[in-house]
């Protein structure tokens, strides 16, 4: 199957973009015939058997190339939160993306750990996301995040605070929101999420943290904001093992960030 990266106009595509879609599923330039177009990349590009959990690889798949390509989560803080902090599976996993070539090869002063995706790996990303469950909402990945983690305070403060609201707007919508609240002297984050044990969905307020300084909080909101990635799994942790879990995950991988070279 070829490994095409690009549409034929100089755009990266998402991988996939060659298969010929038909009634029964989608056929490659081998002629071999696909249910879908992640079966395609399961079966045809990576080789693996079919498997009722691919969809469960897949997405993990997603969440490492996401993380990589934005650079946002360093390798200590990335091993803690998407490999929980399984050191021998996040060096394979990482290994194992460059002799897929996913990511780059190692150069003169870098290893495995520290590369970064190759266009294919970019492509791969793309198709991931495009064929995800149709439910959900696309993340605000967009420049609003640079802006919300910028570190000024005095003259920045105005432009961090309308790219902090802005983004706030663009992230309203998703399954799990944190979000900022003033109740009297304190500054809190919040996170909501739909309640699934209710015969009426409605939010429901499952995590909150308080600050008794607003800087200290936007600062941590900021954090949270460049990791909107992970907030699905976030309010699903919170969720299901409580707020005080949360609290301990978030914290980890807070300590971890400094660390990976994140201030």
């Amino acid at each position: 199957m070829a490994q095409q990266t690009g549409d034929g106009g100089g755009r990266t595509a998402p991988w996939g973009w060659w298969l010929t879609a038909q009634r029964d599923g989608f056929v490659d330039d081998d002629d071999r015939r696909w249910s879908s177009v992640r079966d395609a990349f399961w079966q045809g590009r990576l080789k693996f058997p079919p498997a009722h959990f691919a969809d469960e690889h897949h997405e993990l798949l997603l969440r490492v190339l996401t993380s990589l390509d934005n650079r946002l989560v360093g390798e200590v803080e990335g091993r803690h939160d998407l490999f929980l902090g399984d050191m021998m599976f996040w060096r394979f996993y990482m290994c194992w993306l460059v002799s897929i070539g996913l990511t780059e090869e190692p150069g003169h002063r870098s290893t495995a750990l520290e590369s970064g995706l190759t266009a294919e790996g970019r492509s791969v990303m793309m198709m991931l996301h495009a064929t995800r469950d149709p439910d959900w909402v696309d993340l605000p990945m967009s420049d609003v995040i640079d802006a919300a983690r910028a570190s000024g305070w005095d003259e920045a403060h105005a432009a961090r605070e309308g790219a902090l609201k802005g983004f706030e707007a663009e992230a309203v919508h998703l399954p799990w929101v944190f979000s900022r609240h003033r109740v009297g002297e304190s500054f809190l984050v919040k996170l909501t999420g739909i309640a699934r044990d209710a015969r009426m969905p409605t939010r429901r307020v499952i995590w909150t943290q308080s600050f008794s300084d607003e800087k200290v909080r936007d600062d941590f909101f900021a954090w949270l904001a460049s990791r909107v990635e992970r907030w699905e799994d976030f309010g699903g942790l919170a969720y299901r093992r409580g707020a005080d879990a949360l609290t301990a995950h978030l914290f980890a991988l807070f300590v971890a960030a400094p660390l990976a070279g994140d201030v």
